[in-house]
């Protein structure tokens, strides 16, 4: 049994608790006239000319408007405005509601939050929580931002702006399409979410999320990302944007398409700078040259871009060429043609591959190296390649050999520079010039090595076919000596610098990442 004592706490802790649940009344401040009648009005008071409320901190004004005391909300007509702190309504009808604190705006409704300013035909406004949608079509103004949707939220407290639905930014400099794009008018920044698209003069962003600051023009990209400009095209998960530097940073899966010169360069990172027109790529880095049967291959540590100064001036940028830099672990594949190197020099202006440090260049069955070597291409092809100082060609003399490379026989070319000739890809002469030496197997009918010929000569010319050398022509003070193959040893048969280092030959296109 309850005593008295607690049965009055009960009753009055209940009392207690239904007071603060009860809504607070719509308070009437001004009207010119006021009316009642019953049957007239439903139950509500007429009120008309210069009609003014209060609900809490809300002040709502109107021509004319039915107020519905027992039931506590309000039609309002006319020049309807609710103004609360930095934030006002304006529209020409009001259905409001005290107890859920919702008004329901109509007909030419306009919003407005500091410079912020909302167009629709249709307004809900959640007084309770401050927030504002519309599910009819909006236009916004803010600043120099326009944004248009179909659906749309703002949180008054935040200034967030939620839209959904055909949403488009235009500003003077830029112009974005989107699917959902959350907005907040106090930082400018710009949060999207699905496709999206951003035009500017200069370039197009394509992604699926990320941010874009609007006042500093700087933003951050995700999802199928990818900064597009007239030439060039910079895709990765993740791409940075900073439009008054000019400079696009990607980060992950990282490519770069120039359309220009028709190549494309992968790493994990990279930074563009449209001002320098250049381009640095680490990470994995590889570029792709596009032939029209085969491509090639280079990958360093890093990999660096920039427009050649001999073209740099040219009005049509199609015209402009670019210089390719690889530093370290350099490697080169192509079906027909591999290579290696310490750093290497890409000049599209004359189709010219420079290698440096310790250069190697596999053709076929040959081994080519120097102390730098150059490669020039025409028509998509090796057109030439140039070994200067210390220029040594190797190749096995019986592909069928077996064993450690001391027991090896070899065919060699040594000379101060020498000159290589291609067809189709294919080395089909050599020019030696300075300090020429050769060792050179010879074999029968059945292709069985029966001798080796060993010749010192200032300068040579050798033919090759197949791969394989064919003839042999010694100019200026020739000597040469022909040994039967069982007066001579394998080990013996080296000129000075022979390295024989196929290992190091990258076979496929994914072994110019291998050490």
């Amino acid at each position: 049994m309850f005593s008295r004592f607690t049965l009055f706490i009960v009753l009055f802790l209940s009392s207690v608790f239904s007071l603060a649940q009860e809504p607070t009344r719509i308070e009437l401040q001004h009207a010119d006239v006021s009316e009642f009648s019953e049957t007239e009005t439903g139950g509500a008071g007429r009120l008309s000319g210069n009609v003014e409320f209060k609900h809490e901190n809300t002040t709502m004004f109107c021509d004319t408007a039915y107020l519905y005391r027992k039931e506590n909300r309000l039609d309002a007509y006319g020049n309807v405005r609710i103004v609360k702190e930095g934030f006002s309504v304006v529209t020409r009808q009001m259905k409001y509601d005290g107890n859920t604190k919702l008004a329901q705006l109509f007909n030419n409704v306009v919003l407005r939050d500091g410079i912020m300013t909302l167009n629709t035909t249709r307004l809900d406004y959640n007084m309770k929580d401050d927030i504002s949608y519309y599910n009819d079509s909006a236009h916004i103004v803010d600043g120099e931002n326009v944004i248009t949707s179909r659906h749309g939220y703002y949180y008054n407290k935040s200034s967030d702006m939620f839209f959904k639905q055909d949403v488009v930014v235009t500003n003077p400099k830029f112009k974005m399409n989107c699917d959902t794009l959350q907005y907040n008018n106090s930082s400018r920044i710009a949060y999207f979410h699905g496709p999206t698209y951003i035009y500017s003069e200069d370039n197009t962003v394509y992604c699926e999320g990320g941010w874009y600051n609007t006042e500093k023009r700087t933003s951050l990209f995700t999802q199928h990302a990818y900064l597009k400009t007239k030439e060039q095209r910079l895709s990765g998960d993740t791409v940075m944007y900073d439009k008054n530097r000019g400079v696009g940073i990607g980060y992950g899966n990282v490519e770069v398409f120039d359309s220009t010169n028709k190549i494309i360069i992968t790493g994990n990172y990279a930074e563009h700078f449209e001002v320098q027109d250049s381009l640095y790529v680490t990470g994995n880095a590889a570029l792709i040259q596009a032939y029209e049967t085969d491509s090639m291959y280079i990958h360093g540590d890093t990999l660096k871009a920039y427009v050649d100064s001999k073209t740099a001036a040219l009005p049509n940028s199609k015209d402009r060429k670019r210089n390719i830099f690889a530093y370290n672990h350099v490697k080169i594949f192509k079906p027909d043609l591999q290579g290696k190197c310490d750093s290497l020099v890409y000049s599209m202006s004359d189709s010219t591959i420079r290698l440096y440090g310790a250069p190697l260049l596999w053709s076929g069955l040959n081994q080519l190296s120097s102390d730098s070597l150059s490669i020039q291409m025409a028509n998509s092809q090796i057109y030439r390649a140039y070994l200067v100082n210390a220029a040594f060609v190797t190749s096995k003399a019986d592909t069928t050999q077996q064993g450690e490379t001391d027991s090896l026989r070899f065919n060699q070319i040594r000379g101060k520079n020498m000159t290589g000739y291609f067809s189709n890809n294919k080395l089909y002469k050599l020019d030696v010039n300075g300090n020429g030496q050769t060792i050179y197997y010879t074999k029968n009918n059945k292709q069985k090595i029966t001798g080796v010929n060993r010749a010192d000569c200032s300068d040579l010319v050798i033919g090759v076919k197949e791969n394989k050398v064919e003839r042999i022509k010694l100019l200026n003070d020739p000597a040469g000596t022909l040994y039967p193959l069982k007066e001579t040893s394998a080990s013996d048969m080296r000129l000075k610098g022979f390295s024989w280092q196929d290992e190091k030959r990258p076979k496929t296109k994914e072994d110019i990442f291998l050490r």
